[in-house]
């Protein structure tokens, strides 16, 4: 059964992102087909018909990606909290998250630093980082290697040169895939223990997680100065149309984690 996806309305003088639902378990059935080669997107005049054809095809694929996170958080925390203790099967299945996700664990028992890294990624805040890297999915980089977010790589001769410099990129099979592995970086590199923990505290509180509290926690993402004010000032022109676009794709489902 589809159904769309509701909003709260925001109070007086509240960051609208705040209260978007953006950590739930929407899903796209069936399969989303995979994006392998990025659209020409500077074929299309820039301005709202890009934007339009860029969230199009980006929106679902995040939305996707934070869903099956969340039903991996979801399945954890249930077994975290019940008093059975976990069979067989269910602690291979922890063992493997924690292999995914770096965290040394103890056989059967759900660790906090496992919680605070299995965990979703505010749609605003991926989309507007797709944007920023990318430029609305233009730049050489996105169309040659489906790497929307300036994802480097550093072994010798890996990914995609970068013009000019010695920089490498890395390359991903589909979009979905290089959107995966943002999610995966921020979740993992130590270089963002800090949005681990700002989200993690917030979600403790029980307060909404949204993409301007974690974009402060991203100094460690770019070598620019002003990298999280042009994040702030790219969200604050285009959340509402990624929101709405987020609306439009958000589905329900009530497959098993």
């Amino acid at each position: 059964m589809l159904s769309l996806a509701t909003f709260p309305m925001a109070a007086h003088g509240e960051s609208i992102s705040e209260t978007v639902q953006t950590l739930d378990t929407r899903v796209q059935p069936p399969a989303l087909d995979p994006i392998t080669e990025l659209p020409d997107l500077t074929e299309i005049k820039a301005g709202p018909k890009r934007k339009a054809a860029f969230l199009g095809m980006l929106v679902p694929l995040v939305q996707a990606e934070n869903a099956r996170i969340q039903r991996d958080r979801n399945w954890l925390v249930g077994v975290h909290t019940r008093i059975n203790p976990m069979t067989s099967e269910e602690q291979r299945r922890l063992a493997r998250l924690c292999d995914d996700y770096g965290v040394q664990c103890s056989p059967g028992k759900v660790s906090r630093e496992l919680l605070a890294r299995v965990n979703t990624v505010p749609l605003e805040m991926v989309v507007i980082q797709a944007v920023e890297e990318s430029g609305w999915g233009t730049s050489r980089l996105a169309k040659d290697s489906n790497n929307l977010f300036g994802m480097r790589c550093f072994s010798t001769g890996c990914g995609i040169a970068q013009h000019g410099t010695s920089r490498r990129f890395q390359v991903f099979g589909s979009v979905r895939d290089g959107v995966g592995a943002y999610l995966h970086n921020l979740n993992t590199h130590r270089a963002y223990a800090q949005l681990r923990g700002q989200r993690a505290a917030l979600a403790a509180t029980g307060k909404s997680i949204s993409a301007e509290k974690l974009i402060g926690t991203l100094h460690n993402y770019s070598t620019s100065p002003d990298y999280q004010r042009q994040l702030l000032s790219l969200l604050r022109t285009n959340g509402e149309l990624i929101r709405t676009h987020g609306a439009d794709n958000a589905f329900t489902t009530d497959s098993p984690a």
